[in-house]
């Protein structure tokens, strides 16, 4: 009798251990892995969810659906000329070297023709066209989170457009958010004597606004585009690792093309368009494996991903 009740205790103490760690690992930014284990996890998954293949997918619709965007975004932003500058100049910096000239020149030639009829025109065409990138992004994060498409495909099309203009919002959102924030720092500089410190210091709060609206527009998408239930805690991992990659990978490939060859003498004049392709892959990629990540730490963490919907008789 005393043997059966020490086994039972033990098997009580064991129950209370693995409780407990699986609350740690709920409770873990990473699902309690380690940052070894998560890459070997991401590794493997993105070998057999053929990463790299569906991120050049991914780089094809974004071409297609970038240009419709930035019209619909300067076109809105048309009504505020600082608003627009602020994009163009942002966009400029953001983008490859070799790609700027061409993105500069394209946005300022879309800028000057703005007119009413070119705004109701993109709110149709723009939004079509950055939907079909948003569905081809949708399905891949689908392989992702390793669930079907069970939706509707009219359903599909409309959260595709509903996060196009989720992120609309956010970008033009964060563009007026820097102008007002420039003039109140200006104000505060003056009003409270902050002097020159806190003046070249304000636009690395720039900066920051700007990434933490990428890392909250990018959980957005991760809550929406999958077919997947899951909760929005959960999206932080692969938000995160998916903005951080996009910056470091884009500081890396300006670098990389200032010491490369010139696409352009490859290319010719199609050189910038071959550079700004290269870049919507790296961001492709970053943004599919920043999905494996939420999917791994998800299952570390005891989070069963499940369907939203599945399709009739399945």
């Amino acid at each position: 009798m005393p043997r059966r009740v020490e086994r039972i205790l033990g098997d009580d103490g064991n129950r209370r251990e693995l409780r407990a760690a699986a609350r740690t690992a709920r409770q873990s930014f990473l699902g309690g892995l380690t940052l070894k284990e998560l890459a070997k996890r991401i590794w493997r998954e993105a070998s057999e969810d053929d990463a790299f293949d569906r991120a050049a997918g991914l780089a094809f619709y974004f071409m297609l659906a970038f240009f419709p965007l930035l019209i619909f975004l300067i076109s809105v932003l048309g009504l505020m000329p600082s608003a627009q500058d602020k994009l163009i100049d942002y966009l400029t910096k953001a983008t490859p070297p070799e790609a700027k000239e061409l993105l500069r020149d394209w946005t300022r030639s879309v800028a000057d023709k703005t007119t009413g009829g070119l705004l109701s025109l993109s709110l149709l065409v723009s939004l079509w066209a950055a939907s079909s990138g948003m569905n081809a992004l949708m399905r891949a994060l689908n392989v992702a989170y390793e669930v079907e498409e069970g939706r509707p495909w009219w359903k599909s099309r409309l959260v595709a457009i509903a996060l196009v203009l989720a992120l609309a919002v956010f970008v033009i959102g964060g563009a007026l958010l820097i102008i007002f924030g420039d003039a109140l720092a200006a104000a505060l500089a003056v009003r409270f004597g902050l002097g020159e410190v806190f003046t070249a210091v304000w636009p690395y709060v720039d900066y920051l606004i700007g990434l933490a609206l990428l890392v909250v527009g990018i959980g957005v998408i991760y809550s929406f585009a999958p077919n997947a239930e899951q909760n929005w805690r959960r999206h932080a991992p692969g938000a995160v690792f998916a903005v951080a990659a996009m910056a470091i990978s884009s500081f890396l490939f300006s670098i990389y093309l200032g010491y490369a060859p010139s696409y352009s003498a490859t290319y010719g004049s199609l050189g910038a368009v071959i550079v700004l392709m290269l870049w919507l892959y790296i961001l492709g990629l970053a943004i599919f494996l920043g999905g494996e990540i939420n999917s791994e730490t998800g299952k570390a963490a005891g989070k069963t991903v499940r369907q939203k919907e599945r399709r009739e008789g399945c």
